[in-house]
Parts: structure tokens; sequence; C-alpha cells
């Protein structure tokens, strides 16, 4: 029985690895998988493993010595301060009915966006975001950060290689501005 869900398993991987174009973001997904699951180093020619623990035994270290990580959990909480009804300026609540984002990297992006262009804040954080989420009642991901990040990683539409100071890429900015609302695809003719 285990074997059928081992194939299974490997089918699934292959689908979802076959329905990634860009062959840099199957590296991404493959090494994400193998920190995840496996116990032993990614095998990788231009890197040397060989002294590098991984995730798991990081993991079992930090438990056994009582020690934080390096990474600090990024604690996230609205920003009580922030207008997203300006005077003088299209609200967010316009803004999202004009542009009709669907998917959460659709609002992780329209949210940057309006808050980074809009109200031209100096700098859009991960707070922010979630305020935008909160105010117009969108469902919240289990991990904004990490959806901010998967925008990033997968669709391209967010930088947040500053967690600070989130952008929207050139990508980004065309979903936006040209790509949203999104438009209704065309139905062949009928012929009788």
């Amino acid at each position: 029985m285990a074997k059928g869900l081992e194939v299974d398993a490997l089918k699934a991987v292959d689908e979802a690895l076959s329905g990634l174009e860009d062959g840099a973001a199957q590296e991404r997904v493959l090494r994400w998988a193998w920190a995840k699951y496996c116990t032993k180093p990614s095998p990788n020619a231009d890197e040397d493993h060989s002294t590098k623990p991984s995730v798991r035994d990081r993991k079992a270290t930090k438990k056994k010595t009582g020690t934080k990580s390096a990474k600090v959990k990024l604690k996230l909480s609205l920003v009580k301060d922030l207008n997203l009804k300006p005077k003088g300026k299209k609200s967010f609540e316009a803004f999202v009915a004009e542009k009709q984002p669907v998917t959460q990297e659709q609002q992780c992006t329209v949210s940057v966006y309006y808050l980074a262009h809009e109200l031209a804040l100096p700098a859009v954080t991960a707070s922010h975001v979630l305020t935008c989420f909160k105010s117009i009642g969108w469902r919240l991901p289990a991990s904004l950060p990490n959806r901010l990040h998967f925008t990033a990683s997968v669709k391209g539409w967010l930088d947040t290689s500053n967690s600070e100071n989130i952008t929207v890429t050139a990508m980004g900015e065309n979903l936006v501005v040209h790509d949203l609302p999104a438009k209704p695809k065309p139905q062949g003719i009928n012929k009788k």
C-alpha cells in the first residue's frame, strides 16, 4: 500500500514541477522540499555542504541547547495611524473595488502598490499589508510574511528582500496597472 502512495506522490510532484516553466522556480521548490523533508544537506555542485548541518539537525540542536534561532520571528500588528481613506486621494476600498484582486498574491501586490504609489509611504512592511487586509475584510493567510515571500519568489510581483521596505516590481506594477481587473476570457464563436 505504501508503494502506491509513493508513486502517487511522485506523480503529484512531477505534475507540479512540470507546471512551472521557469527552471529557477523549479529549483527553488526542490530546494524547499529537500530542506523540509530530508535529513541530509541538498546535493549542489556549487556548494560544499559537508560541514553544513541540515534543517532538521539545526532544529534538533536548537531544542537541545535552548538557543534562539538567528531569524527573529516577525511580529505583525495593525498600523493604527495608517489612513486608508486620505483626503484628496483614492481610498484603499475604492482602489480595491477598481482593481478587484482575487488571489491572495494579487491582494498582497495591490496592497503594497496602493501603499507605495497612492499613499507614497516611504517604506511598506508586512504590518502595513496586514492593516490593508483587515480594513477590507480579506481572509488572512496562515502566515502573511510567507505569502508575501511566495508572491515575490513565485509570481515575481514583489521584492521582499528587505522586510522593512517591501516594494512592487515592474511585473507587479504591470499586474496592477494593466492586468487588473482580470478581463473575462473571450468565448469561442458557436458554429452551427
